[in-house]
């Protein structure tokens, strides 16, 4: 079975309609929600380990390039 791992950074401009802090606010404390904000580029995101907007949570982040 074939297995491949991509590592990098990937960086996007998009437009959302929300002030700085909402957005903050979002993506530190609700990631789960940042797909309805580019709902076609972001598929969501599942939390492996730790607590939805805590330091140190893994989230793996499923996304079209």
């Amino acid at each position: 079975m074939a297995s491949s791992t991509l590592t990098g950074k990937l960086e996007a401009d998009v437009d959302i309609n929300a002030s700085p802090e909402q957005f903050h606010e979002m993506f530190a404390h609700k990631p789960h929600h940042v797909h309805h904000t580019c709902y076609d580029k972001i598929q969501g995101c599942d939390l492996h380990e730790g607590e939805w907007g805590k330091v140190g949570s893994i989230v793996h982040w499923s996304y079209v390039h």
